[in-house]
């Protein structure tokens, strides 16, 4: 399930963001190798983006299948939610594209 796939890729990315960021704020703290290189790595957040993007949809739609009961129910609430997800994949894709 896309869940589980995407669950320890993005525990890893979260990690790496938090001790590199940490690092950029305590720069006494050595846990990373040049964290800001890291931290802005273009690539890193991409993926981190897509995960999150996976990661939601098979989580919401877990959710609606367990939660709602009518079929018709089922369908507008995923149908609605997955263009939310996807608009907000866009949008986080767009403002990627613009830095």
């Amino acid at each position: 399930m896309m869940i589980e796939l995407t669950s320890l890729p993005l525990i890893v990315l979260a990690s790496i963001y938090l001790l590199s960021g940490y690092q950029m704020l305590a720069p006494e703290l050595r846990i990373i190798p040049e964290p800001r290189k890291i931290h802005t790595d273009k690539f890193l957040r991409i993926l981190t983006i897509f995960l999150m993007y996976l990661h939601a949809s098979g989580g919401i739609i877990v959710i609606i299948e367990r939660r709602l009961r009518k079929e018709v129910l089922r369908d507008i609430a995923r149908t609605a939610l997955i263009v939310v997800i996807t608009l907000l994949l866009i949008i986080f894709l767009m403002i990627e594209a613009t830095l």
